[in-house]
């Protein structure tokens, strides 16, 4: 069995001697690995787990942060917490979150696990 090749290896081949086609190919085997570790992550996600969103589509939720309140398939209600819901009760208007200025936490529902990272 070949020895495992280091990152400092793994990077001078890609910058100096890497061609089209292996970088056709080593971009495709990123993408098949950010993907299972997407899963082992998404997977072992339960509830009450804290978590910080990110990579949402919606960028405004990127970086509120809160905890696993309920799962459904592939989707959460994530609990935020207080800053949190400060943050996401001062959105700009075209994006309407009805959140009353006493509450303390916001039930955000249909969020991907997949943007849920653990904290």
């Amino acid at each position: 069995m070949p020895p495992t090749p280091t990152h400092a290896v793994a990077t001078d081949f890609i910058l100096s001697h890497a061609t089209e086609q292996d970088l056709t190919r080593i971009t495709e085997t990123v993408r098949q690995r950010r993907a299972a570790l997407t899963a082992i992550r998404t997977a072992s996600l339960t509830t009450g787990t804290p978590v910080r969103i990110a990579n949402t589509e919606a960028r405004y939720l990127d970086g509120l942060t809160g905890t696993i309140g309920q799962i459904d398939g592939a989707h959460a209600t994530i609990i935020l917490d207080a800053a949190s819901t400060d943050r996401l009760r001062f959105t700009p208007s075209y994006v309407r979150f009805n959140i009353p200025s006493t509450a303390t936490s916001f039930d955000l529902h249909g969020m991907r696990l997949s943007c849920c990272l653990p904290i």
